[in-house]
């Protein structure tokens, strides 16, 4: 440990070091790049040991960060050579993270000694899905037989209601996160289950206050568990929607169209776009956050956390050089960056995401869509279904997700993309053909799309899916700040970069909830028990039933694996700043 800290210490020391103010210099980052290769080294021995899943994690986020930064570091130096101009801005963001990344993880090491502390940082260790799985055994225990509830012990059983109070106060805490950000239709539905679950977590925890009736109990942790049930399963396919509508944004809100709206609009104008934009990295972040719990591996759940941390850090300093000066080679710099990230983003939802889910939610987009425009035509519309047909059809550009295809796949496959292209084309003259023909397409799609949704094998611990569920409310008030005055929103999460927005006039545009750190503390949700619950997943599923031996071998092997990666790209880019060095 002595040693990886002292090879620590030479980065930031080179870093310090780095005071050249001639164009284009490089020999610093050289000198950099193999300092940090050394200690990548020696981390790389470090991780054959056993190491704490939180600090693990730190990690890995923080040495695939430093790598993207070498490399924009590099791109940035070649852009002075080309432009003969200094761009000092470009500089300090990327050195500035490097030095955050070399800090946190100087401290993940330091806490690695402390379990408590290491367990702090995984995102895992509180996730919804972790919280819910903990209610749900936690509630089994309330419907026992009588004389099994008797065996427990009456004060564990207390002692147990409690911690379901505390994990539904974290549960919906993280519930109203993601229905911050979630569409204006699920907002609605998401605040009325919310309700219902802290209706029958009021009712059950009474009805364990009184001791009474220990089949009125039994019924009211059942009714809890299938409002808990109803929850998870609508913010599944809030999540698939959500989806669709966050890829397609980020086309639709890009930088580039900020910069010429910056040139040409109001400054109104330009705050609406900043704040969509806002809006659109927050609901990338919370798809995010769900998406990294079902990750495959380290591998695919680290570039998740990256390009989170990459979305985190940039959101305070890309809209702001726009706004600076919106010509700027800095501004294009950090463009570049978020290109790549997004890029990578999408490629790495494409491969977690299960596909049958997927095409089932485009599926019934699709049909309200075009039930919807029979009734009212929208061109517009239109073309969101069929802008959505094309992140699909990403999504199947991964050879993994057409492993899941069964028989007469690719020939489905096929005739879904031929009849999608026909929509494009069919809409980009819709004013001299008649909507009824237009529409016709768009139900020939639905028919093929259908059947190639049959053709998809279903994740084989996925459950069936059931008729979407009626959520029947009494009450008018649908606003997420009216479900209670002591329930709050968790916080946005900290990925890497503890920065805060301080673009002060968007900051009326967001959506806002109350914060009361007190009312989210729970117990510790690792190690329960798990089961196969009546859930939908959004993600595909693995199987977990292994020894806690195994886990943590295969942990290791794939830690090894992911720095191993790191180092490649490590070499590759010594060898490169190092011959271009020679040509100087």
């Amino acid at each position: 440990m002595q040693l990886l800290s002292e090879k620590l210490n030479a980065c930031l020391c080179t870093l310090n070091r780095n005071d050249s103010t001639y164009v284009g210099d490089i020999t610093w980052l050289n000198d950099f790049c193999a300092e940090f290769l050394a200690f990548s080294n020696a981390m790389q021995k470090l991780i054959g040991q056993e190491m704490e899943q939180g600090v693990l994690d730190v990690v890995c986020l923080c040495l695939m960060q430093i790598v993207i930064c070498i490399r924009h570091l590099e791109s940035t130096i070649q852009t002075e050579s080309t432009s003969k101009t200094r761009i000092q801005a470009s500089h300090q963001h990327f050195i500035d993270r490097i030095m955050v990344c070399l800090r946190r993880m100087s401290d993940a090491l330091d806490q690695s000694k402390n379990q408590e502390a290491a367990q702090q940082n995984s995102l895992e260790a509180v996730s919804f899905q972790s919280v819910l799985d903990s209610l749900l055994d936690a509630l089994t225990d309330f419907m026992e037989p009588q004389q099994d509830k008797c065996r427990i012990g009456e004060q564990n059983m207390d002692i147990g209601a409690k911690h379901i109070k505390s994990d539904i106060d974290l549960l919906l805490g993280q519930a109203l996160s993601f229905a911050n950000v979630a569409l204006q239709q699920d907002k609605k539905a998401l605040s009325a289950l919310c309700q219902k679950v802290m209706r029958d977590c009021s009712a059950f925890e009474n009805e364990c206050q009184s001791k009474t009736n220990y089949c009125h109990q039994k019924l009211r942790a059942m009714t809890l568990q299938h409002a808990l049930h109803q929850l998870d399963d609508h913010i599944n396919d809030a999540l698939l929607r959500l989806v669709f509508t966050c890829f397609m944004d980020f086309q639709k809100i890009s930088v580039d169209k900020i910069r010429n709206i910056m040139r040409t609009e109001s400054d109104a104008t330009i705050d609406e776009y900043i704040a969509d934009f806002d809006v659109n990295l927050d609901r990338a972040t919370q798809i995010g956050i769900f998406a990294i719990v079902y990750a495959p591996g380290l591998k695919i759940k680290t570039m998740v956390r990256s390009c989170l941390a990459s979305f985190e850090y940039l959101d305070t300093s890309l809209i702001p050089s726009l706004q600076t000066n919106a010509s700027d080679l800095h501004s294009e710099l950090l463009e570049q960056h978020f290109k790549e990230e997004i890029s990578k983003y999408k490629t790495a939802l494409h491969e977690i995401i299960e596909s049958r889910a997927f095409v089932a939610c485009y599926l019934q987009i699709l049909t309200t869509g075009i039930i919807a425009s029979e009734k009212q035509f929208d061109k517009l519309h239109l073309d969101d279904l069929v802008h959505m047909g094309f992140i699909v059809l990403e999504h199947f550009q991964l050879e993994i997700n057409q492993k899941d295809w069964l028989p007469h796949g690719r020939e489905c496959f096929e005739n879904f993309i031929r009849i999608l292209r026909e929509c494009k084309a069919i809409l980009s003259c819709a004013s001299q053909v008649q909507t009824e023909r237009i529409l016709k397409r768009f139900k020939i799609l639905r028919t093929i799309l259908r059947k190639f949704s049959s053709t998809i094998s279903a994740d084989e611990n996925e459950p069936e899916r059931n008729e979407k569920t009626v959520i029947e409310e009494t009450t008018d008030e649908y606003t997420i700040e009216g479900i209670s005055t002591d329930l709050i929103c968790t916080q946005p999460s900290i990925i890497l970069y503890e920065t805060r927005k301080d673009r002060c006039n968007n900051i009326g545009n967001r959506p806002a909830l109350k914060a009361n750190a007190a009312t989210l503390k729970s117990k510790p949700v690792g190690g329960v028990r798990r089961k196969q619950s009546l859930r939908t997943t959004m993600f595909k599923r693995h199987n977990c039933a292994q020894s806690n031996h195994s886990q943590n071998t295969i942990s290791n092997q794939s830690a090894s694996l992911e720095i191993t990666g790191i180092l490649d790209q490590l070499t590759c880019l010594s060898s490169t700043l190092t011959h271009n060095l020679t040509r100087k």
